[in-house]
């Protein structure tokens, strides 16, 4: 069985560096090509495909969706170690292990997010102009997130836009430390059960 396991853990660790790979192989854009790229793409993309089906995985330019494919790997792997280590697992330690799994992602994109914000609101304090193509992708991603903030919270304030951007940023801010705190106590909590 332990054989089993971490031949079965093998594989999808190998996978996933796969799936790193690929994915960084598509910042590229068309510059990779041949029978290497083509054998990498046949073996990742039909699992990475399913999970581009998923509209709310994609947010204004972002695409989330490869995201969701490594993290179902994560999880995966987790409860692979946990069974290898422990020798059994319970409901509440798989619910532990998916809830820590997803928050470690949605941590690193708020994460994310917070750090841009902070660079777009310096930018803007030191008068940068917005016109260079780095401060263009960066408004490109902020958008969505500072639009919907704005409409939901100001809704026909007239404000301004670096207003709503603190604004984005410090609701962003304050989600990280709540959902931190939450977490905590819940995967705690969930690890404790013996169903």
């Amino acid at each position: 069985m332990e054989f089993a396991i971490r031949l079965i853990t093998g594989v999808l660790s190998g996978y996933m560096l796969l799936i790193f790979l690929r994915i960084i192989i598509t910042w590229f854009g068309g510059s990779v090509s041949g029978k290497p790229f083509q054998i990498l793409t046949s073996i990742t993309d039909p699992y990475l495909n399913y999970f581009n089906k998923f509209s709310f995985l994609k947010f204004g330019m972002m695409d989330f969706s490869p995201i969701a494919g490594i993290l179902l790997l994560v999880i995966a792997l987790d409860i692979l170690n946990t069974i290898s280590s422990y020798g059994s697992i319970t409901v509440g330690l798989i619910l532990s292990i998916i809830l820590t799994a997803v928050w470690s992602a949605v941590n690193f994109l708020i994460t994310f997010f917070i750090i841009l914000t902070l660079i777009r609101i310096i930018t803007g304090l030191l008068n940068a102009t917005t016109r260079s193509p780095i401060m263009t992708t960066l408004e490109t991603i902020l958008a969505p997130l500072t639009n919907m903030v704005y409409h939901k919270i100001f809704k026909n304030s007239n404000i301004t836009y670096m207003t709503a951007l603190a604004v984005t940023g410090g609701l962003l801010v304050i989600a990280l430390i709540a959902g931190n705190t939450l977490m905590n106590y819940l995967t705690g909590f969930l690890a404790k059960l013996l169903i």
